[in-house]
């Protein structure tokens, strides 16, 4: 009952302030990972004020605004080309491409208007097909930076369905639109943006690029259908969608090898890892955990930290999830250690400057993998750098700032307290302990997280009631009795048997070591 609470990724539920201040750690942080002015970014930010992101969203989705903004410029030539007999059409382009230079002038609403004007135009002119279905795809990608994906899905729908449209236009533009139905599914947890694009891969692409004809396009479709699958697995029970995930990858790889296309074959050996360990936690299979770490180290055969730097990023905080689930099943210390070195890789580069939330959640996992790997070890020096790891992890997951987060590091910091102030048999850390613990609760209620304010009042009565014994104070026995009566009854009531047990365990105990104080 005394053991932390798992670390759960995902983004806090509090929105942040909309205030520019409170928004500065994450701007700056962007400017520097994509070595540009807060001027370039500041713009993009105004969706994500309006839909009020969280902030662990928006440095992800600040970067990705500003890559969907750099390829759209890239297509002003493209589109000027097509254009080239059609002296008013060419005119809205060069006006929507204007708006969307960096400047004072800057304007997302303004470029999507031209382009628009422009698109009216097409049926009137009998434009080429091509400038007809690129019109409408500059348009969707201005609704995608937006975060107005709906609008950027039928868009892209748009551009596909062009009378005359070649089929491989067709399947990019299909592949844009599944995507912004991925980001959807994603960003807004909205399944049936995910299920929509499923089918889309299911049918109409993988129609118009059949295996035998095109297979680079081919696999590029089973590759995303995997990731889509694999999301909407990951929230459902069971574990069909996650099998049928493991084979669209694995189809991919048939065809993706690394030879004829290196980093498309390490990004699905990443995603295929990452399915196969969320499947072999369902089944509690060890094997699987051993397949997925070994896709994940095949991976990053081809991601360097020098060449690729985010993905080798990603993927070795992938590999060290992966080592310690596998670690703790088998419970071998030196897979906890392999861990341990793949989270102190992945803080190379998601530094406290460049990425603020993702090093803290990378402190947060190292500090949880250190105080596992520190109940292995006899000396105190392992849990008190996890310790220090959680510190650091709270230095950035402030309360005000990530709520959620906050508290899940303080209740993991409580349970590295908890096992070096038994061991030290130092009252000072256990006291340290149970504030760590009740900071949590602050954040986590009864009535909000049922369940979970039990676990961590748990957690809090096993400090206390050790704390306790150390100091031979019936006053923190009591105490210590009523959270496990507490905890006791919220088991009961949510019909969990096997929790209820323990927590009962949990109180005769306390009650025994109260009669034997009061007794002296």
């Amino acid at each position: 009952m005394s053991s932390a609470i798992s670390e759960q990724h995902g983004a806090a539920s509090e929105d942040i302030s909309d205030t520019q201040a409170a928004w500065s750690a994450e701007l700056n942080a962007a400017c520097q990972s994509l070595q540009t002015e807060p001027a370039d970014l500041e713009p993009l930010l105004v969706p994500l004020q309006e839909k009020r992101i969280p902030r662990q969203q928006v440095f992800p989705l600040l970067r990705q605004s500003w890559l969907r903004l750099k390829q759209l410029r890239d297509r002003q030539a493209q589109l000027t080309v097509l254009a080239e007999n059609d002296t008013e059409t060419m005119r809205f382009i060069e006006q929507g491409f204007s708006a969307l230079q960096p400047g004072e002038n800057f304007s997302l609403d303004d470029g999507r208007q031209a382009f628009e004007q422009a698109s009216r135009r097409s049926p009137e002119t009998g434009s080429s097909p091509e400038l007809a279905a690129g019109l409408q795809s500059v348009q969707a990608a201005i609704a995608a930076i937006n975060l107005d994906y709906r609008r950027a899905v039928e868009r892209y729908a748009q551009a596909a369905s062009t009378p005359g449209l070649s089929a491989a236009l067709q399947w990019q533009y299909h592949a844009h639109q599944a995507m912004a139905l991925q980001d959807l599914g994603r960003e807004f947890m909205d399944d049936a943006a995910l299920e929509e694009a499923i089918s889309l891969y299911e049918t109409r692409m993988s129609t118009l690029a059949p295996r035998a004809e095109k297979p680079v396009e081919w696999a590029a479709t089973q590759h995303d259908l995997g990731n889509a699958l694999g999301m909407l697995g990951q929230r459902q029970g069971g574990t069909w969608m996650l099998e049928k995930a493991i084979e669209a990858f694995e189809a991919a790889l048939s065809e993706r090898s690394r030879d004829r296309g290196p980093r498309d074959w390490a990004a699905t050996r990443n995603s295929l890892g990452n399915t196969l360990g969320i499947l072999a936690q369902r089944h509690a299979d060890t094997d699987m955990l051993k397949q997925s770490i070994n896709a994940f180290e095949s991976a990053l055969e081809e991601y360097t930290r020098e060449q690729s730097p985010q993905d080798w990023a990603a993927t070795q905080n992938n590999l060290a999830a992966a080592l310690l689930s596998l670690g703790q099943s088998k419970k071998d210390k030196a897979l906890v250690g392999k861990a341990v070195d793949a989270y102190k890789n992945v803080l190379q580069v998601w530094t406290r400057e460049r990425a603020p939330l993702d090093w803290a959640a990378t402190m947060n996992n190292l500090g949880t993998v250190l105080r596992m790997l520190g109940e292995y070890r006899k000396g105190p020096k392992t849990l008190e750098q996890s310790i220090a790891a959680y510190r650091n992890a709270l230095a950035e997951r402030t309360r005000e700032r990530a709520p959620q987060d906050w508290a899940m590091t303080q209740n993991n910091l409580g349970a590295a307290l908890y096992k070096l102030g038994e061991r030290k048999d130092d009252p000072q850390l256990l006291e340290a302990s149970i504030a760590a613990y009740e900071n949590a609760l602050e954040e986590w209620g009864h009535d909000q997280l049922p369940m979970t304010w039990a676990m961590t009042m748990a957690n809090l009565g096993a400090a206390r009631k050790a704390l306790a014994e150390q100091l031979n104070d019936v006053d923190l026995a009591r105490a210590a009795l009523s959270e496990f009566e507490a905890v006791a009854d919220a088991f009961r009531n949510a019909s969990h048997a096997h929790y209820y047990e323990l927590a009962t365990e949990q109180v005769a105990k306390t009650r025994e070591l109260e009669r034997k104080l009061v007794l002296g």
